[in-house]
């Protein structure tokens, strides 16, 4: 049973940042999204999708820690809450995952991919945009 693909992110000039590090890796996370969205739609092993949740999981895991080590250097407000998010994002993507285990159907993988693509669009267009403020509003050091 094949799920059905979830419409791509596409990449555009609103979710740049203007923070080359994080809009490169915001960038590769958005390919990473859709690459598993075609590949769930193409593929039904469970095993496939279990190795693209494994490598999204780990992929997020390093983006989060690179953006929030950027946060600390730079003396962040934010940093707690936005931390917060992003560890809300692990435990859900992890609960999903642990769904997709037991039960293996095309709805479940679905529905983490859709959860994947709106967390997505929230989060780097809303979240990630006020540190950016943060960041251009800062006197030059």
């Amino acid at each position: 049973m094949s799920t059905p693909a979830t419409p791509p992110i596409v990449w555009g000039p609103g979710f740049e940042l203007g923070i080359e590090d994080i809009d490169l890796q915001h960038h590769y996370f958005a390919n990473l999204i859709n690459r598993m969205s075609k590949d769930f739609a193409n593929h039904a092993e469970p095993a496939l999708r279990l190795a693209l949740l494994a490598e999204l999981n780990a992929y997020a895991r390093f983006h989060f820690l690179s953006e929030e080590n950027l946060m600390l250097r730079t003396s962040y407000p934010g940093l707690a809450a936005h931390r917060a998010l992003h560890l809300e994002l692990i435990d859900e993507l992890s609960g999903r995952q642990g769904k997709l285990i037991l039960k293996n159907v095309a709805v479940e993988a679905g529905e983490v991919l859709d959860f994947l693509v709106q967390w997505f669009l929230g989060h780097t267009t809303h979240e990630d945009r006020l540190f950016a403020d943060y960041l251009n509003s800062r006197p030059e050091s």
